[in-house]
């Protein structure tokens, strides 16, 4: 830094710039992601209505897939090239003089097509459009205030800040990240630096207005791993280290197949694209999507080692694929996503290597969430701070540390280069020389019933899975457990039947039940128990998060974990594939019975109903 730029005098026009940059930026990260939590309603109920549908579900959503996404691509191709992809890189080529900022038509592209690509179920994060749209927000004010190129700059860099802390609700993540990812092209001055924080805390406040406030992806309580099991953190850190490189090679790689598509031939890909996305989502709806709700029903549940590595495999693929079509979207989501799933999976080798030990798979989960983040971006102070702020898993600090450091130093070690380096040196390249696409569009086809082939198998029994009436339950002929009058318990008595689910039900200590889905709203949850035959024998939770109201169809009642395993285990194929978890109950927590849909004109339109005074 130079003394000029120590000494110059501050335009204090910057500040309330920076605080209407961040509480702008906030706004449209709150409206961009409310739309998208509306897209994955959408995605859900459409599945729903369609399962009834004379026509086949899969078939209308390969055709929808097919037309969101020719329309985004047609918006970014037409309108601003430059909104293809995350925007990160494009937001460091912008800092360092290499580009320009069209705010005009980055703004409008970015939101539309972003709200397209990313609500249609690609494996994209809604980080990287809200950081462009936020950056975009500080070339704007940049030039209505006249101000000079230096001060722009730093309005450009806390319009990108805010938009990532909007996004995730992390403030310091996003402080350190400019200060990280960026800083070959950020100045240091005390005027940048205050601008950008000031953008974050307004933005989080906006965001957090309409959104509310809590972490993003919150995790119960889990226990400090004890000291003799760090090194179990840096193996970890070792291998997601490794899987970093392999990603970003991949991702890569796709970016550079997609741009080596001419015109017609890359709406072609696209449109087979879309009828892979369709068919996935039908399918396989745990491989697409940003990954925020597998996030937290892995950190809630537990799975197989094998539907873990399978499923890593399988978001890998349509994760790479999703971005290298050119769409908006970021990978920040995606990454968390896969992090969990390879920590997950480490659980499951750590507990045959260790049996004794006891550690949750939430603590490796969260642990390589953030290394995988650190070892792909190369930012491991953001991906550190981003993961705790996401959580709110404080006690996890020095496993997280440990892993991440690992990580770092394994995707160094082998060569790898930060992703966005990557992507940003990619751009600056000409487009290779043209590929026939009609091998790219076979080669996806292949991939895409390999994928379903998998998702056919992960639903699918093991072998050893117990093939016994659920405990204190029957199968009837529709293939919906029913619930019997008594239990009995392992010594052979009978204890007193659970309180029928057509009533409010206090748990009076700690229970196990099995969790089928997780909602929004409630209008759906009456269609799917009529349609299941599960009137009587399912209750729902009504929560609240981010101002949100929740609820989660609860199935049985179980004293213990390993009944509720079992049960999970022998529930009919039509359930297994929403991919149940087993879900810890508290002393107190109160069930709700759900209703049965209002005969037509009655006037009612809730399907859980209302809790009597007590």
């Amino acid at each position: 830094m130079s003394d000029q730029q120590t000494t110059a005098p501050v335009d204090w026009r910057i500040y309330p710039a920076a605080a209407l940059v961040g509480a702008f930026a906030g706004l449209v990260g709150a409206a961009f992601h409310a739309l998208l939590d509306q897209a994955d309603q959408g995605r859900d109920l459409l599945r729903t209505l369609l399962e009834s549908a004379p026509v086949p579900g899969w078939l209308v959503l390969m055709g929808l897939g097919t037309l969101v996404l020719s329309a985004a691509l047609w918006l970014v191709r037409r309108f601003a090239p430059e909104t293809a992809g995350s925007g990160i890189q494009e937001v460091e080529a912008i800092l360092a003089g290499a580009r320009t900022l069209r705010w005009q038509r980055v703004l409008p592209v970015k939101f539309v097509a972003g709200v397209l690509a990313v609500g249609s179920g690609l494996v994209l994060g809604r980080e990287g459009p809200t950081v462009h749209m936020g950056a975009a927000l500080g070339q704007l004010a940049t030039e209505r205030l006249r101000l000079d190129c230096r001060q722009g700059r730093s309005l450009i860099a806390a319009g990108a800040a805010a938009g990532l802390a909007a996004a995730f609700n992390a403030p310091l993540a996003a402080i350190v990240f400019v200060t990280e990812e960026l800083r070959e092209h950020f100045e240091f001055s005390f005027a940048a630096l205050q601008s950008v924080i000031l953008a974050c805390c307004l933005a989080v406040v906006v965001s957090g207005w309409f959104l509310g406030q809590g972490p993003s992806l919150p995790m119960a309580p889990v226990q400090m791993a004890p000291l003799s099991a760090l090194p179990l953190f840096l193996v970890l850190g070792v291998l997601i280290g490794a899987l970093g490189v392999l990603f970003n090679a991949l991702l890569l790689g796709s970016v550079r197949r997609f741009r080596a598509l001419r015109e017609g031939h890359a709406f072609l890909t696209t449109s087979a694209l879309g009828m892979a996305l369709g068919a996935l989502v039908w399918f396989a709806p745990d491989a697409m999507g940003g990954g925020e709700g597998l996030v937290e029903s892995l950190l809630q549940g537990h799975q197989g080692a094998l539907f873990l590595l399978m499923l890593l495999a399988v978001r890998v693929l349509t994760t790479v694929g999703s971005y290298g079509a050119g769409l908006p979207g970021g990978i920040f989501a995606p990454l968390l996503a896969l992090g969990t799933i390879g920590g997950a999976a480490f659980h499951h080798f750590v507990t045959w290597l260790t049996p004794g030990l006891g550690l949750s798979p939430e603590i490796f989960a969260v642990a390589a969430m953030g290394a995988l983040f650190a070892a792909t971006v190369r930012a491991p102070l953001t991906g550190i701070i981003l993961v705790i702020e996401l959580t709110g898993a404080n006690a996890l600090v020095l496993p997280i540390i440990l892993t991440c450091l690992s990580a770092t130093f394994t995707a160094e070690g082998l060569g790898g280069r930060p992703i966005y380096s990557l992507l940003l040196a990619q751009g600056d390249h000409p487009a290779p020389s043209p590929h026939r696409p009609e091998r790219r569009v076979l080669a996806a086809g292949l991939i895409l019933i390999a994928l379903l082939g998998l998702e056919r198998l992960t639903v699918s029994a093991p072998e050893d899975a117990p093939t016994t009436p659920l405990a204190g339950m029957t199968r009837e002929d529709s293939g919906a457990p029913t619930a019997q009058s008594s239990r009995t318990t392992p010594s052979g008595a009978a204890t007193p039947a659970p309180a029928p689910a057509s009533v409010p039900l206090v748990q009076d200590q700690p229970r196990f039940t099995i969790q089928l889905l997780t909602v929004n709203s409630d209008a759906g949850l009456a269609a799917f128990a009529q349609r299941h035959g599960l009137f009587g024998q399912v209750r729902t939770l009504k929560g609240r998060h981010r101002n949100k109201d929740w609820y989660a169809l609860l199935l049985g009642d179980y004293a213990t974990q390993a009944e509720a395993e079992a049960a999970l285990a022998a529930l009919p194929a039509g359930l297994r594939r929403l991919k149940p978890l087993v879900r810890p109950l508290s002393a107190g927590t109160r069930l709700l019975p759900v209703q049965a849909p209002p005969e037509p004109g009655d006037g009612s339109r809730t399907s859980v109903r209302p809790e009597p005074d007590r």
